[in-house]
């Protein structure tokens, strides 16, 4: 069986084929729980819940805990429903893995056991216990993996988010808050929410409602920032830092966006310099905001890869530093961005 997408999972639960085993993952965290809440409504009644209905939190969870709650049986119903969040299979000593895997090969019939991971990233292609698991578990039940939404999807979920609430968004303005707030569903839609409680029953939401109001994705502002450095445009590129420290950002989680901004634009340069298209680099490097790769794509051919390496140096430089000194970290996030600057104006013949 393939991992199914959010949109197949929603099908199959609707129809109510109900599958012994799950394992949901993925970074739209808002599709996953709506898709667990979903299934528990398939799955449990209400009438019953407390004693048909284990969560477990995967951080303190044992495996005889769950294996307790697995082999039980349900009472006055077919199923009963235990889930578990954020179990992290990687600490798992070898022997309590294999004893795991054995209980997973031979489902339990009146047992719906799902494993969710909403908060903890997991790398199922390439972690060896993550691809076991998944492995047993697609022979008898789901793995989905809850992707980003493509723009047109993200657009459609907040116009008619808006429309329930009798709250008026123009295409234009939906286009600014993805803009602003990233591609995640589930932080565009706690946005959104805010734009409504703003705007009231009858209102309408407006551009400056959303530059006001909405915090800025630290990705999409990393990608301001490096295109502003790029563009030699000084001032842009400290009033940017500037807003990310006002508005209490981390530094190193500043400097970590902006390492993987850089990191997306050397690698579109070097792949439009072996003629690869930006559809290679999407499949090449697994990318999930595509539309976000299709755009850089398009902006990094103006630049050359020198003043690209130039501004990933001073990046490592100021890396070495926020960890090692003691001096303070806006200062190293300034002198980095002048560094930076320098190293990305064009070249004077």
């Amino acid at each position: 069986m393939p991992i199914y997408s959010d949109d197949q999972l929603r099908r199959e639960i609707k129809a109510r084929h109900i599958f012994p085993l799950y394992l949901l993952y993925g970074e739209e965290g808002h599709l996953l729980s709506q898709s667990v809440s979903l299934l528990l409504k398939k799955v449990v009644s209400p009438s019953f819940s407390e004693f048909n209905l284990q969560r477990f939190d995967g951080a303190v969870l044992t495996l005889n805990q769950l294996q307790t709650a697995y082999e039980a049986l349900p009472m006055m119903a077919e199923y009963k429903a235990v889930v578990v969040k954020d179990w992290n299979l990687e600490k798992l000593s070898k022997n309590d893995f294999e004893q795991l895997c054995d209980m997973i090969s031979d489902p339990n019939p009146s047992t719906v056991l799902m494993l969710c991971y909403s908060a903890l990233e997991i790398d199922v292609k390439k972690s060896s216990k993550y691809k076991k698991v998944c492995a047993i578990i697609e022979k008898n039940g789901v793995v989905c993996d809850f992707a980003p939404k493509d723009k047109t999807t993200l657009k459609k979920a907040l116009l008619d988010r808006c429309a329930k609430q009798q709250v008026v968004l123009s295409p234009a303005v939906c286009e600014k808050i993805i803009e602003q707030c990233g591609t995640s569903l589930t932080v565009l839609l706690n946005e959104t929410d805010k734009l409504i409680y703003h705007a009231g029953t009858g209102g309408e939401i407006t551009k400056e409602d959303v530059v006001k109001l909405c915090t800025p994705s630290i990705q999409n502002t990393a990608f301001d920032l490096s295109n502003a450095i790029l563009q030699n445009q000084y001032g842009k590129a400290f009033v940017i830092l500037d807003r990310l420290l006002y508005l209490r950002t981390e530094p190193l989680m500043i400097l970590g966006a902006l390492n993987m901004s850089f990191t997306d634009l050397y690698r579109m340069k070097a792949a439009q310099a072996a003629r690869h298209s930006s559809e290679d680099v999407i499949r090449d490097f697994q990318y999930r905001a595509k539309f976000r790769i299709t755009k850089l794509y398009r902006t990094v051919s103006q630049f050359s890869i020198d003043q690209i390496r130039g501004c990933i140096e001073s990046l490592e430089k100021a890396d070495r530093l926020m960890k090692s000194s003691k001096l303070d970290s806006r200062i190293i996030l300034e002198q980095m961005l002048g560094e930076m600057i320098a190293a990305a104006a064009p070249v004077k013949k």
